[in-house]
């Protein structure tokens, strides 16, 4: 695992750095936009772009998309804004984690990016009951309308939903 974080190495960056390094990924970290795209560029790669709110997440993501490269960008900010939680989502994170970061938010992130397909992590017994009627759900035709606030996990779920439907092998289209 391969993590790049973008922005200003502060207490809290760092603490997230620490942590992901703890469960064996690797850390390299640049300034803002344009050193993230010059670190992609030069072929050194990343699984996971963990990028502070105070930097411009819609022109990072529109920068890699004008190169043609990929990688899932998170979101960090301090504690639960939740402005600056839609904010990024809606400029092309995938997710947001508050700062200062929760050893096992960071380590479920790295684990869900890690892996090969896409993984649903949770604890609670309401989320396995929805877990489990997604897996009831995914073998049927019907359509499914998934449905709640920016940055609970829609897309997470209808990617899940295709990847043990019957359409698994087609596209999906977000």
């Amino acid at each position: 695992m391969r993590l790049l974080i973008v922005g200003i190495l502060r207490g809290d960056l760092i603490t997230a750095a620490k942590i992901a390094r703890e469960r064996g990924a690797s850390v390299a970290q640049v300034d803002g936009v344009e050193a993230a795209r010059s670190h992609l560029r030069q072929g050194k790669g990343a699984d996971l772009l963990m990028v502070d709110v105070q930097i411009d997440i819609r022109a990072l993501c529109e920068g890699l998309a004008a190169e043609h490269m990929t990688a899932p960008i998170v979101a960090c900010g301090g504690s639960n804004d939740k402005r600056a939680a839609v904010m990024a989502i809606d400029a092309g994170a995938k997710e947001y984690i508050p700062l200062p970061p929760d050893p096992e938010l960071i380590a479920a992130v790295l684990e869900a990016v890690s892996r090969p397909e896409t993984s649903i992590i949770f604890r609670d017994e309401r989320m396995a009951r929805v877990v489990q009627l997604a897996k009831q759900i995914a073998g049927s035709a019907a359509s499914v309308l998934i449905t709640g606030e920016s940055g609970t996990g829609k897309e997470v779920m209808a990617r899940f939903l295709h990847e043990k439907s019957e359409r698994a092998s087609q596209a999906y289209v977000s």
